[in-house]
C-alpha cells in the first residue's frame, strides 16, 4: 500500500522550493544571545543571597563573573550571527535576532563598565 503525500495542515504554507535553507549557525546565535540575559538574572539572584547573609566581600567576585560571562556570550552571539548573515542561501532571520541580543548584551557590559568607573571616580574626588 502506498500512501498519498503529506500536505501540511490547513493554514500552514508549504515551503516554496526557493525558500532560503536552514541556518544552524543563526540558531546558535540565538540561544548563545538568550543565554546572557538568562545568566544575569541566576547572578543577580546569587547576588541576592550574598547580600542577606552579609557576604558583601563575595559581591565583586560575583559581580565580575557575571560581566566576564555575559561578555564571553554576547560576543560570541555577534560573531556567530555575523557568519550566519555571510552565508548564502540562508536564512538569515535567526542570525539577526542573534546579532542583536548579542550587541544589546555587549552594550550592557559596556554599561556596567563605565558605571563602575564613574562610581570609582565620583568617590576618588569627593
Amino acid at each position: 500500500m502506498t500512501q498519498p503525500p503529506r500536505t501540511p495542515p490547513p493554514g500552514i504554507p508549504a515551503s516554496a522550493p526557493g525558500a532560503p535553507a536552514r541556518n544552524p549557525l543563526g540558531l546558535a546565535s540565538l540561544i548563545v544571545g538568550s543565554a546572557g540575559p538568562v545568566i544575569g538574572l541566576v547572578f543577580l539572584l546569587a547576588q541576592g543571597v550574598l547580600v542577606a547573609r552579609g557576604e558583601l566581600s563575595m559581591l565583586a567576585v560575583v559581580s565580575t563573573a557575571n560581566g566576564v560571562l555575559a561578555a564571553l556570550a554576547a560576543g560570541v552571539a555577534v560573531v556567530l550571527g555575523v557568519i550566519a548573515v555571510t552565508r548564502r542561501g540562508r536564512s538569515r532571520v535567526l542570525a539577526a535576532a542573534g546579532i542583536a541580543l548579542g550587541a544589546s548584551g555587549l552594550v550592557g557590559v559596556i554599561g556596567t563598565v563605565l558605571y563602575g568607573i564613574v562610581v570609582n571616580l565620583s568617590r576618588v574626588y569627593d
